[in-house]
């Protein structure tokens, strides 16, 4: 059994400030999008808006309900949340129309995805993962410094021989191996760290293996790399160029 830490849970429960900054900083974008992919095919954007907020509101007010010793992943309580926030206006909004003689919109379109791509809960637990390692990501480039991180971002942002990010940054290349080899030894580090803290089963801990993030160094390079590019290339897409920033 994987020891898994339970304190933001607790903190949330007890209605902390700070706690609940954390937990948008590290989940609200992916939120957002779980909720906007739920909602978007049958309302308008304002009411996207509105459905994105009660959202966090019922996790407010039902937090105190979730229990991390029943082995349920927070994601999929999240999910529930949402989902059923999104059917209950869908219902809502269907009843107004049978009264107005329209046929209703079958609810069960809410949570079957379109074209047999993969479910919007799967997509979720995808996305929630990402963010962890993002937010690894973003610790270690902080705690790093700049010169150190930026050699390990050309590496996994693009296919280059650490003989090349010598000559592009103006060091040797033993410099290069030395600070490949300290910021990947962090990142291994504070990774298991944020996914165990973000994570409450034992399952959500095996993610790391899952996706090759325990495996050698060229694998996790890759592994890291491919999180790294599709996170900031959904920041892109959800605000413009700028929001994709440097982790730094």
């Amino acid at each position: 059994m994987v020891e898994v830490n339970t304190s933001l849970v607790g903190r949330l429960k007890e209605r902390d400030a700070d706690a609940w900054l954390e937990l948008w900083e590290v989940f609200g974008p992916t939120l957002e999008r779980m909720v906007a992919s739920l909602a978007r095919p049958h309302f308008s954007p304002e009411t996207v808006q509105d459905i994105r907020q009660e959202t966090l509101l019922q996790v407010l007010d039902k937090i105190g309900s979730f229990d991390a010793g029943r082995g349920v992943k927070f994601t999929t309580w999240l999910y529930a949340i949402a989902k059923h926030i999104v059917c209950a206006e869908l219902s809502r909004r269907n009843a107004l129309k049978r009264n107005r003689g329209v046929k209703p919109l079958p609810l069960e379109a809410v949570s079957e995805p379109d074209g047999g791509g993969p479910s919007p809960a799967a997509d979720f637990e995808r996305q929630v993962f990402r963010a962890k390692v993002y937010r690894a990501i973003r610790l270690v480039a902080k705690e790093s410094g700049f010169l150190e991180f930026e050699v390990y971002k050309m590496k996994i942002s693009r296919p280059i021989k650490a003989v090349d990010i010598a000559a592009v940054l103006g060091i040797s290349e033993a410099s290069v191996s030395r600070y490949l080899r300290k910021v990947r030894t962090r990142l291994r580090e504070v990774l298991r760290q944020v996914v165990r803290e973000y994570s409450w089963t034992d399952e959500e801990v095996a993610e790391i293996g899952k996706h090759s993030l325990d495996a050698d160094d060229e694998l996790f390079d890759t592994a890291l790399g491919d999180i790294y590019a599709a996170v900031e290339e959904d920041q892109k897409c959800r605000h413009g160029p700028r929001a994709a920033q440097s982790p730094a």
